[in-house]
């Protein structure tokens, strides 16, 4: 308004001092469409220096994630809007992910598909194809708890024991009552002194029970909220892993590494553990490796505000790989429409005074490192916002304008309840277990890595071929008889 009234000032003072005549009005007109002009184009600087500063604000202040950008989402007919892309605009914020993490991101596809059929693994199999060991699993620990309950009664042992084991033999107790609702199995890297954690996503009653569950809890005394039934879920797998955990720290010393990953609400379960290991200072950052989930949805609110009290930078600590139409991560962080709301506050009260929920209409906000895969197009159409092919990219958050706003454009695109809605998104053959079943996660990674392979053989073969004429001709300085004869 300032530019406004002060072209308009200088408008009415060149007024005033106008001749007469023809010259007089020629020169009104010209100054008019001078302004004009250059009032046009202040207001669009002004404009798009205001778009610049609101996204750089969202991105570099905001409170969290999704909730930052909510908040500042205009409403229309009760329903959030949110700033569109095409794929050329969106494309600016994708960088191609570069072999040597594909492959790594690969092994745990396969170590997180492995966990749908844990008793059917053989040691031979994880050593052969990724020179892993095979270390424990919840099958396993259920059946010595099994055979020991069943060799003497928990008063027997209790009865024989000195004070240290009868305290230890409780322990195991306690942990083997408490039982988590996903399997998991436990392997060793010997070469990187890595101990991999892998966890089970929905595959029984008791995971899908706990993935109801989904009305918020503090997590461990924090102001960060989080979906209650991984929570509970969280805390009774942590005390299972500790033996193992307190174990390889023991063999291994400075050294010993931890990693946690899995699929669907196994990964959200594997970034709890890894967080509460932190927040409990029992490891030091250094002793953790990057939690890598496949499929999981997110459940955390303020989140980001635990790490950064920790002084630890999320992008470090969380990598989210996501099928490029995988419904799952977008369950709780997708915008929700009135309908929605209200039944979820009319489901449980702690939705009614939902931070989250209030501010920008969804559950629980994104964290860490996005990774977006999308396979071939025979194994599933591309999204609208990516290039055409199969491809693994990660969210680049240095870009310039890369706000909360472009990871809400791509959970919302295609959102949920559009992919829900049609019948053909059910059953086995549906749309929703294409594109978030862990053989499909593994497949489509395997397949970018091939061709990722395939680029840097190439590379090498050309790099070679234009060297080898260099190693093969003769040098200019070598010897040879006339040499010698001339000289």
């Amino acid at each position: 308004m300032d530019i406004v009234e002060k072209n308009m000032n200088m408008n009415m003072v060149e007024k005033s001092g106008e001749s007469t005549g023809n010259d007089g009005e020629e020169i009104k007109r010209v100054n008019w469409m001078e302004r004009l002009v250059e009032l046009r184009s202040n207001w669009s600087n002004i404009w798009q220096q205001k778009q610049v500063e609101d996204e750089e604000e969202d991105n570099n202040n905001g409170e969290e994630g999704c909730c930052a950008e909510g908040c500042s989402l205009k409403e229309k007919n009760g329903e959030m809007g949110y700033k569109s892309y095409d794929p050329k605009s969106f494309s600016r914020f994708l960088v191609r992910v570069p072999w040597s993490e594909t492959k790594l991101f690969s092994k745990l596809a396969f170590l997180c598909n492995m966990s749908y059929v844990i008793p059917e693994i053989k040691g031979e199999v994880l050593k052969r194809h990724y020179d892993l060991q095979f270390v424990t699993s919840s099958f396993e620990k259920k059946a010595e708890a099994a055979a020991y309950m069943e060799a003497s009664t928990m008063k027997e042992v209790i009865a024989a024991a000195s004070e240290s084991e009868k305290h230890e033999t409780a322990k195991d107790f306690r942990g083997g009552q408490h039982s988590s609702p996903c399997e998991w199995f436990v392997c060793d890297d010997s070469s990187t002194f890595t101990r991999c954690f892998v966890v089970q996503g929905l595959d029984s009653h008791a995971s899908w029970q706990a993935y109801l569950l989904f009305e918020p809890a503090k997590f461990e005394g924090t102001n960060a909220l989080v979906h209650r039934g991984i929570y509970e879920a969280a805390e009774a797998m942590y005390e299972q892993f500790m033996p193992e955990i307190l174990d390889h720290l023991e063999r291994n010393g400075e050294q010993a590494k931890l990693q946690f990953t899995g699929h669907c609400i196994g990964g959200s379960i594997a970034l709890l553990v890894h967080l509460m290991l932190l927040i409990r200072n029992l490891v030091k950052p250094s002793t953790l490796r990057p939690v890598v989930t496949f499929g999981s949805p997110f459940v955390f609110f303020r989140g980001r505000k635990v790490l950064e009290q920790l002084s630890l930078d999320e992008s470090d600590h969380i990598h989210c790989v996501m099928m490029h139409r995988d419904i799952v991560p977008r369950a709780f962080s997708s915008n929700y429409n009135n309908q929605v709301l209200t039944l979820l506050r009319r489901l449980h009260g702690s939705f009614r005074t939902h931070p989250c929920l209030i501010r920008s209409k969804t559950l629980y906000s994104p964290m860490g490192n996005l990774f977006i895969l999308q396979p071939d197009e025979k194994s599933s159409p591309p999204h609208p916002l990516l290039p055409p092919g199969s491809a693994l990219y990660v969210l680049d958050k240095t870009q310039r304008g890369c706000s909360s706003g472009v990871l809400r454009a791509f959970l919302n695109s295609p959102h949920p309840l559009e992919t829900i809605s049609d019948p053909a998104a059910y059953g086995s053959e549906g749309t929703i277990l294409r594109d978030h079943d862990s053989c499909n996660y593994l497949k489509a990674m395997n397949m970018v890595l091939r061709q990722q392979t395939r680029m840097v053989v190439r590379k090498v073969r050309k790099q070679r071929n234009l060297l080898w004429p260099m190693f093969t001709s003769p040098s200019p300085h070598s010897w040879n008889d006339e040499d010698e004869s001339d000289l």
